[in-house]
């Protein structure tokens, strides 16, 4: 399975997408948006912006687990990566989306 952008409806019938890499792992949630396209746009604005290094941003929690984020160009918030505990898993899923996001399917589970 290669590595995919899953399109949904929220429980509060808005949309959002998930990032989940090829062995089935979640790596990047979304925010909500009211309408399907503009989910659409920020699926496409998360490709463009996982290949620009200036358009992510990490970042550690309290308990000193690592995240980061994908930005759009206005330097709001697209994507936020699941909590990683160690060095090595972050820098692996960082490099998985650099390398996949932009050339993702998206499955339309809406």
């Amino acid at each position: 399975m290669a590595a995919v952008f899953e399109l949904k409806n929220s429980d509060n019938e808005q949309y959002c997408f998930n990032f989940i890499n090829s062995q089935g792992d979640l790596l990047l949630i979304s925010a909500e948006y009211p309408d399907k396209q503009g989910a659409e746009q920020a699926i496409k604005d998360v490709k463009f912006g996982s290949l620009m290094n200036n358009q992510i941003a990490a970042g550690k929690v309290a308990d000193g687990s690592s995240f980061f984020v994908i930005k759009d160009t206005t330097g709001d918030v697209l994507v936020k990566s699941v909590l990683f505990d160690s060095q090595m898993v972050f820098d692996n899923a960082l490099h998985t989306v650099k390398d996949n996001a932009c050339i993702a399917e998206i499955h339309d589970l809406t």
